[in-house]
């Protein structure tokens, strides 16, 4: 069937994209959504630019206000070299409008990123509006002759080029000196600011100050939606509080022809943001408001404030932090522990009762959590992700400090069989376990403690003796796939489980850094994922 819709002459399946840093943040996660959700026309990928850049260390956002967010990313990517590889890896679908978001310091920069993209593009995002960014983003749309320089040579490419406005500065200008430049159309508005937001006094984000996004801008995106249309009757994407179809007609009366939908997406799965698109198609179609339903208002992104109890040592690079008061989380959801102006990072619960958690030391963050001593405050936040659903003899199958995240689901269902190994004794957590498991089985790598060898050494004979029907692993990702492979010809892959380490940066689903290879994000698919998922 012919789609009735199109953007510059190509034919796309929707008139709705996710704005650029959100969510299709990495490839898979583009591909997936371009493979699974005919609602999506455009698929707009995160900035791109001349090099690396890591971005900001964690909290890189926080909820600002009801539906509403604040961020500081960083313009974190690849770098164009590696994206270029990265996109070359997966299929974008015939009746999607590729458009990828770019970003440099001057035109020369913006020239050469577009250069070696070219040929992957229907078109180009030009990243002059980000608040946050240094020498990037709106710095240079805050020069109007650089927004006209940066334009025409982009354009000089031959594909169609939008500019992301800016609502911080002078619409008008940029807009003028955009059209100057040759602009095709435009994508308004990137974030309002930058501002602060403080928590018990302290900025929450570690860059400080962050852009506004979510319910608080839409009528701010809405006024330069309006003056944009007044200078110029080429494509408008628009974006910037859009939730329901209510805010979607408001954004055409006042000049838009398509959507993007960015934060209303915060704490959704995979299923729930097809559900919600589809949901939102309809609703533009029949006048109701089913989609509004599919959304998360609160994301558990408050900060409770906890006491260490006690810290206990228990090897060189291994700690136990033990704190003043339980938490309400279920087996396999995570939180965030933050120490204000020192970072953030996810950990698993070890135990909810007091809450308890197990770290290894990696890094500067870990190395400041194993400093605390008795009496000192931490702040926590979630819990994030689900809690699988299983059933039958289970087999809990931990390595490391992955044997963390296992322990509350021995201590909800305690005719679990666990299986636990790491390096030698002292990594070796296991003593909660014997007070709630069925049967306990462990090795170390050392021979200190149970069987010498790894803990998938002894996986299929313990699945076949015990008849389990479910397997949990949580472990190193060499430990995970292994598992997964010995388990696979055992058990249907329904029925197994995997939590594996990828660092996810928001808990949300928004940043896309804990991204699997098939495009699901663990912070809200999982953290437990099937094998056909991973």
């Amino acid at each position: 069937m012919k789609s009735k819709y199109e953007l510059f002459g190509k034919r796309i399946s929707g008139i709705f994209t996710i704005p650029a840093g959100i969510v299709t943040t990495e490839v898979e996660v583009l591909e997936k959504i371009g493979n699974e959700i005919p609602e999506i026309g455009i698929l707009t990928t995160k900035s791109i630019g001349p090099i690396p850049r890591a971005g900001y260390k964690e909290p890189i956002v926080a909820q600002y206000a009801q539906s509403s967010f604040i961020n500081a990313v960083g313009l974190t990517n690849p770098g164009v070299d590696e994206y270029v590889k990265k996109l070359s890896k997966v299929k974008i679908p015939d009746d999607k409008f590729l458009l990828i978001s770019i970003f440099g310091s001057n035109e020369d920069e913006f020239f050469e990123v577009a250069k070696k993209l070219v040929s992957f593009a229907d078109g180009f995002e030009l990243n002059i509006s980000c608040p946050h960014s240094g020498k990037y983003g709106q710095s240079v749309g805050a020069d109007n002759e650089l927004v006209e320089k940066v334009t025409r040579r982009v354009v000089s490419l031959g594909k169609p080029t939008l500019v992301k406005i800016s609502p911080n500065i002078d619409v008008e200008k940029t807009v003028e000196y955009a059209l100057r430049g040759g602009a095709a159309g435009f994508v308004p508005i990137n974030t309002k600011g930058p501002v602060s937001y403080l928590h018990d006094g302290y900025p929450v984000l570690s860059n400080k100050v962050g852009g506004i996004s979510g319910k608080a801008i839409l009528e701010l995106g809405l006024n330069c939606v309006k003056k944009i249309r007044q200078m110029t009757d080429l494509p408008i994407i628009a974006c910037g509080g859009i939730s329901t179809a209510k805010d979607i007609k408001r954004f055409k009366e006042a000049g838009s022809n398509y959507f993007g939908i960015g934060s209303a997406l915060t704490g959704l799965r995979t299923d729930e943001i097809k559900k919600y698109f589809y949901e939102l198609s309809k609703d533009l179609e029949k006048n109701t408001n089913n989609a509004a339903k599919i959304l998360k208002e609160k994301v558990n992104m408050d900060y409770k404030k906890y006491k260490v109890k006690e810290n206990k040592k228990l090897a060189d690079d291994l700690f136990l932090l033990e704190f003043d008061a339980g938490i309400k989380i279920k087996p396999g959801q995570f939180i965030f522990a933050w120490l204000p102006e020192k970072g953030e990072k996810p950990f698993s619960v070890f135990d909810d009762k007091p809450m308890s958690l197990l770290i290894q030391k990696r890094g500067c963050f870990t190395c400041e959590l194993s400093k605390l001593k008795k009496g000192d405050t931490i702040y926590i936040k979630g819990p994030y992700g689900n809690s699988p659903k299983i059933s039958g003899k289970t087999l809990l199958v931990g390595g490391g400090t992955g044997i963390a995240s296992l322990y509350l689901f021995a201590k909800r269902d305690k005719k679990v069989v666990a299986l636990l190994g790491a390096r030698d004794k002292k990594h070796l957590v296991y003593e909660k376990f014997r007070n709630v498991c069925k049967e306990v089985y462990l090795s170390t790598e050392s021979g200190e403690v149970g069987q010498k060898g790894l803990v998938t050494d002894n996986l299929g004979r313990m699945i076949k003796n015990i008849k389990a029907d479910c397997c949990l692993n949580c472990g190193p990702e060499p430990m995970i796939k292994k598992a997964i492979q010995i388990e696979s010809k055992k058990i249907k892959s329904e029925k197994i489980y995997s939590s594996i380490d990828f660092m996810t940066k928001c808990g949300v689903g928004l940043c896309g850094s804990c991204t699997s290879s098939k495009g699901y994000r663990s912070c809200v698919d999982g953290t437990f994922l099937n094998p056909d998922q991973i």
